[in-house]
């Protein structure tokens, strides 16, 4: 493998093909890329440019894709190859494109998947023509036995540089000195000429072998074997050294070959029994070329270098001449010469004559050929005519500094100096025209129309201006607006360009502001020239513009949003991308059509009708997609999880033009309308899509014409979040539903509940007012039945102490008078316990809880009942010295033994009334109430348990009923004690009243100190 490596190198190097596509010589501009600049390795030893328009070369390091911008290589370490070092590349019959690596193992390419795993095809080898061809298709007689040797070997397969196609199905099979001739899958003939001994070169040209020798012989053998010597005229250009391996080359596909003598790279062609060479190129400078590939209709020639890299020449299509001693090279106004040559008026212009005598620069901004070859011109503060070899003929005074000049229809000559100061020549003399409006405004240039009317512009000035009649009118849009140039097309409509604000059209009387490049070159607009073919073109201080007229025509109607605008730069021969303007005229139409715009480097001169604009008409592909940091194919944008960070589109498009005419824009659909330029890396970084269905649209103008885009989709679906599915929507709504149903069923719970407590209010509200009616009627009761006595009593008594006081009874007195202080004493007693009972029955009452012992009470009710147990001749007997203590309200205690005293007391005569107290469990002590007296009769007794019964409830009483037990058992009901009531006819009656207390001392008996109020 070592051995054969040297001569695989050498045979690389003489005999590897290539497509050549002719063209005419010319100059190129030069682009030179290695390792130091995008290769990863500085050995290209094929080139190919597929139907997508990417170019591709082979490298020691890799396989390399350029699309115009970018390189991008392919190696073991990103794709299924597994190796780096590649030689062959082409396309097979299907159209795919394939390599082959050092070992013969073949990798087929597909834009989805890259590089498949290389293997090797047994009988297929690599041919001369960038194909392969299956050896075991074709009848190889004797042949057979070698190709079998080598395309079964795992060395380098010779043949891969030895087959050569002459057509379909045919072609020459080329190995050491034997020559053998394919034709529809058989062997037609073999020889071994002399010729082949000594050649080092071979290709096919016009379907026939065609052999160089190291002596510089040229020999030619058709199909049918008939070998001839081939006249050169001139001979072959080898500067009399002889042929080698490494100095001449054959670059052929289908019918067109290129040739390689010493670096001049010829076009190879037939005519007849002669070999016609037309020579493209010269790179001397270039050493071991190994491809060269020309595509016409890019304008592009493309060379492969062993050891320097790759070399890309682009055809220069404009021209830059001249030479300006006053300014560098820098030209400003240009007039015709003879037919087809131009002049200015400083500075020299190849095949033309220098203006003699001007040697101020400022002169150069106008220059005029009449319609009888003269010159106009100025010099100094002058007006010069002169004849077509620059003799003054007239000289014309001038005040101010000359501006521009013209000549109307008539061959008047008019001229404007100074700012504003405007008028005609006639004779010697400058008659100026009175224009009004225009103050210390300044006028860059003016055009005739005809009938001596004329446009006006300058700095703030756009004016139509009638002579003849003394009319003009003012277009104050433009009073801000530097206006430079004007110029009157074809079809009679006017272009203006400004220095910073774009420029204009006016057509169907109005004024339309075009449209800018993306880089906004055509703020300034020094020219404008239309050609033959419907385009106008434009000089600006960044290029030259081309742009279709109808299309222009088509934005200013509003028939379409944008306009292709060709831009041509360095890379098409200027030698300087800026214009000049600001001179009359500032582009130049010479009588052949071929245009001439002075520049800042020169005069570039060109015929529009030989200019092909490379345009950016290739595809767009996503190249490649990452999601968060991870490549993946499109199946996966069809389901982007919710959660992703970062996802990257990279993009491109093959060209091979000046990038300012590349403009792909993107907008990703579903987000918003808005389209926005390809970043510079042609990465497109998407950080955050809510969930839904999304386009990726990419777009670029793909060439003059209204909507020429060339467009890519790819659709994109972010899922969403678990709680923005359907399902999650429906259960959500299955649960607010759920939920309305259960608030529905709470609240109605609710309301049935707030409704049964309205009720029992309302029941219970009945049964306090009923109660309070009851009440009510008890106060009546009350006041009736306790009051009548003491009142009756006390109207008894005071008559006998009116009987007394009239008789001056006083012991009588005294007696009546102490009956009346007692009865007066019960009453206000009834009305102070009426008034605590009453009382009890309102919400604010509260029982007052505190402590208290039992003697001290009782002594209260002994002082308080001793004057009337006297009237009754009763006794009340209860503990001297009683060892207990109360827990609770002591008032309503006291107003409820008050009253069952005084009922005792009230209901008999001579009797007992015996209080007594005794501890029980659970804290409580029993108070029992007893008398000697009558006692109940039992219906009295049983409405007394009744109501004690219904203590809580408003039973109504019935009148003469005991008031005094119905206070009793409403505040004893109101201190939670226990009443019993007990009673006996003829026996007496008991009262026994259970409240919470403690005892103090020894248990009281029957036979301890007892108090006894009443009854003497």
């Amino acid at each position: 493998m070592k051995i054969l490596y040297p001569l695989y190198l050498s045979i690389i190097a003489c005999l590897l093909p290539h497509t050549l596509l002719a063209g005419e010589t010319s100059s190129w501009a030069l682009t030179h890329f290695n390792s130091e600049n995008g290769l990863p390795q500085n050995s290209v030893n094929q080139i190919l440019m597929d139907k997508d328009g990417y170019l591709w070369l082979t490298t020691q390091a890799g396989i390399v894709r350029y699309d115009g911008q970018r390189f991008r290589v392919f190696d073991k370490g990103n794709t299924a190859l597994v190796r780096n070092r590649y030689y062959m590349l082409g396309e097979d019959e299907g159209g795919r494109m394939y390599c082959t690596d050092d070992y013969l193992r073949t990798s087929f390419y597909d834009r989805l998947t890259a590089f498949s795993k290389p293997r090797v095809i047994p009988g297929m080898v690599h041919t001369k023509d960038q194909g392969l061809i299956d050896l075991n298709r074709l009848d190889l007689g004797n042949w057979s036995r070698l190709t079998q040797k080598f395309s079964h070997s795992k060395v380098p397969d010779m043949l891969n540089f030895l087959y050569h196609p002459a057509g379909k199905e045919k072609g020459f099979l080329v190995f050491m000195n034997d020559i053998a001739y394919v034709s529809n899958g058989k062997l037609r003939w073999t020889q071994s000429p002399d010729s082949a001994r000594k050649c080092v070169a071979t290709g096919v040209v016009g379907e026939k072998l065609c052999h160089i020798t190291k002596d510089a012989e040229v020999f030619l053998i058709d199909s049918n074997g008939v070998r001839s010597r081939l006249r050169i005229p001139g001979g072959l250009p080898l500067a009399g050294s002889q042929a080698t391996y490494t100095s001449v080359g054959f670059f052929s596909q289908g019918a067109q070959t290129l040739l390689n003598l010493n670096g001049d790279i010829y076009e190879v062609g037939l005519a007849g029994n002669e070999l016609k060479l037309r020579l493209l190129i010269t790179v001397k400078e270039i050493s071991h070329i190994t491809c060269v590939r020309y595509y016409r209709h890019q304008g592009l020639l493309v060379i492969g270098s062993n050891t320097q890299g790759l070399f890309i020449f682009r055809k220069k299509q404009l021209v830059a001449v001249g030479d300006d001693a006053l300014s560098g090279s820098s030209f400003y106004a240009l007039a015709p010469y003879g037919e087809n040559r131009i002049v200015s008026v400083v500075g020299k212009v190849p095949g033309s004559p220098q203006v003699p005598g001007v040697v101020d620069a400022v002169n150069r901004f106008s220059m005029l050929r009449d319609r009888k070859n003269h010159y106009w011109y100025g010099n100094f503060f002058t007006l010069v005519e002169s004849d077509e070899q620059f003799r003054v003929l007239r000289k014309v005074p001038l005040t101010q500094w000359f501006g521009c000049v013209q000549e109307d229809e008539n061959g008047k000559i008019w001229v404007n100096q100074g700012e504003n100061n405007f008028g005609w020549v006639q004779g010697g003399q400058f008659f100026p025209y009175k224009l009004e409006g225009l103050g210390e405004k300044h006028i860059e240039s003016f055009i005739p129309l005809g009938n001596q009317t004329f446009w006006i512009v300058g700095e703030g000035i756009c004016m139509w201006v009638d002579v003849k009649n003394h009319r003009q009118r003012i277009y104050h849009q433009f009073d801000q607006t530097e206006l430079r140039t004007v110029y009157r097309d074809k079809k009679g409509n006017l272009w203006l360009g400004s220095y910073g604000q774009g420029y204009f059209l006016f057509r169907n009387g109005r004024f339309s502001k075009m449209p800018e490049d993306e880089a906004h070159h055509l703020k300034i607009v020094h020219s404008f020239l239309e050609d033959d073919k419907g385009f106008i073109w434009m000089t600006t201080n960044n290029g030259l513009f081309q742009c279709a007229v109808k299309d222009l025509h088509d934005y200013a109607s509003g028939q379409s949003v944008q306009v292709y605008q060709h831009f041509y730069g360095k890379e098409s021969g200027l030698k300087t991308t800026e214009f000049n303007g600001g001179c009359t005229p500032s582009g130049l139409r010479l009588a052949n059509g071929t245009f001439a715009f002075p520049s800042m480097n020169g005069v570039v001169v060109f015929h529009p009708d030989s200019i092909r604009p490379s345009l950016p008409a290739n595809k767009i592909f996503i190249e490649q997609v990452s999601l968060d940091g991870k490549q993946v194919g499109t199946p996966t944008l069809s389901h982007i999880a919710p959660t992703f960070r970062r996802l990257e589109f990279t993009i491109s498009s093959p060209f091979f033009g000046s990038t300012n005419n590349l403009n792909i824009k993107y907008n990703i659909e579903g987000l918003d309308d808005r389209w926005y330029p390809l970043p510079e890396n042609d990465r497109i970084v998407l950080n955050t899509l809510t969930h839904g269905h999304y386009k990726l649209r990419l777009r670029k103008e793909g060439g003059f014409g209204t909507g020429n885009y060339i467009m890519a989709e790819l659709p994109l679906v972010v899922m969403p979040f678990f709680y923005q599915t359907w399902w999650f929507y429906l259960l959500v709504a299955a649960l607010i539903i759920a939920a309305v149903v259960v608030i529905v069923k709470i609240r109605y719970r609710y309301l049935l509940r707030q409704r049964n407590r309205l009720e029992t209010e309302v029941k219970d509200r009945t049964r306090e007012l009923a109660y309070q009616s009851k009440l009510m009627e008890k106060l009546t009761v009350s006041i009736a039945h306790d009051l009548k006595s003491p009142l009756y009593f006390l109207s008894k008594v005071t008559g006998h102490l009116r009987d007394n006081v009239q008789r001056e009874n006083f012991n009588g007195i005294q007696r009546t008078s102490g009956e009346i202080k007692n009865t007066a004493d019960q009453v206000y007693q009834f009305v102070e316990e009426f008034n605590m009972w009453a009382s009890s029955f309102t919400e604010g009452f509260s029982v007052n809880i505190n402590t208290f012992p039992l003697e001290g009470l009782l002594q209260e009710l002994g002082l308080f009942f001793k004057e009337m147990l006297d009237a009754n001749s009763n006794r009340l007997i209860f503990p001297a010295d009683a060892h207990y203590t109360l827990e609770t309200d002591r008032e309503l205690l006291k107003v409820i033994l008050r009253n069952i005293i005084d009922n005792a007391n009230k209901h008999s005569r001579g009797c007992d009334i015996t209080i007594a107290a005794t501890a029980e469990a659970g804290g409580n002590v029993a108070i029992t109430i007893a008398d000697t007296g009558d006692g109940m009769s039992e219906p009295v007794l049983k409405r007394i348990h009744d109501r004690i019964a219904q203590a809580s409830t408003a039973a109504g009483i019935e009148r003469n009923s005991r008031l005094g037990y119905q206070m009793i058992i409403d505040f004893a009901n109101r201190l939670d004690a226990k009443l019993d009531v007990r009673s006996e006819r003829g026996v007496g009656t008991s009262v026994t009243l259970r409240i919470q207390g403690k005892v103090n001392g020894e248990r009281l008996s029957s036979d301890l100190a007892q108090e006894i109020v009443g009854a003497g």
